[in-house]
């Protein structure tokens, strides 16, 4: 763990500098574009060495917020595909903003509905909007999905949102126990599959989210991280205002 760690330490050091050369790259309109997506791994990174080296969660949670919005931006203004990366919906959870899990609530189009991805985001959604229905039928999807190739890693997502449709706080903690326990086969992101479970974790704290105060005794879903406290003030790029409400 401590090579792990001393490695965060130079990506940290190395991404305050990619950050502020990305920001004079966006600058430029037509350059913009192509480099609006750099900014979700800088701030992963950045988020990482605030929970991880620094040991401050709650402050972590404002690099969590500047991933996800970065996100939004993409799909909002340039019309990108939001629903095609497992991990897109975790990260508005995670930040604990609520009017940013509000604006994902309002996401629906994708251009691939018949996938796991889009299957798990759409759960996430149901989850939040208490659709019983549409959690029933993204549950569906899920168990087809989750038979074959590299969703097969993650059938413990599907064991989880049972859990939710049946408001059994055990299954959801089966389900996260089976998540984790397939962490090293999974395609978790880089450096972040070090620290954490990306998928239970957000699903852990789904449920506090919903008044389920789930416990997982696992490294890979750090309690830290799973009560509901928003931060009084989430401080964003200044291109963030071009999608304000």
């Amino acid at each position: 763990m401590a090579e792990q760690i001393e490695h965060l330490k130079t990506l940290y050091s190395e991404n305050q500098e990619r950050e502020k050369k990305k920001l004079e790259i966006i600058a430029d309109p037509i350059r913009k574009p192509f480099h609006i997506l750099s900014f979700k791994g800088i701030n992963a990174i950045f988020f990482l060495h605030k929970a991880f080296i620094e040991r401050d969660f709650q402050a972590s949670k404002a690099f969590l917020y500047k991933v996800a919005m970065t996100n939004s931006y993409y799909h909002e203004k340039l019309n990108g595909e939001i629903f095609n990366v497992l991990d897109t919906f975790t990260y508005p959870l995670l930040s604990d903003s609520s009017s940013l899990v509000d604006r994902y609530l309002h996401y629906e189009k994708t251009e691939h509905p018949d996938s796991f991805s889009t299957y798990f985001g759409k759960a996430v959604q149901s989850v939040l909007k208490d659709d019983s229905q549409g959690l029933q039928a993204n549950i569906d999807g899920l168990m087809k999905w989750s038979e074959k190739g590299w969703a097969k890693q993650y059938y413990g997502i599907v064991t989880t949102l049972e859990g939710f449709l049946a408001e059994d706080k055990s299954v959801i903690e089966k389900g996260l126990h089976e998540i984790a326990a397939l962490h090293a086969k999974q395609e978790q992101p880089a450096v972040v599959k070090d620290y954490f479970n990306l998928e239970a974790t957000a699903l852990a704290k789904l449920a506090w989210r919903k008044g389920l105060e789930v416990g997982v005794n696992n490294r890979l879903v750090p309690h830290e991280l799973l009560p509901v406290r928003e931060l009084s003030v989430y401080q964003g790029y200044e291109f963030f205002k071009e999608i304000e409400r």
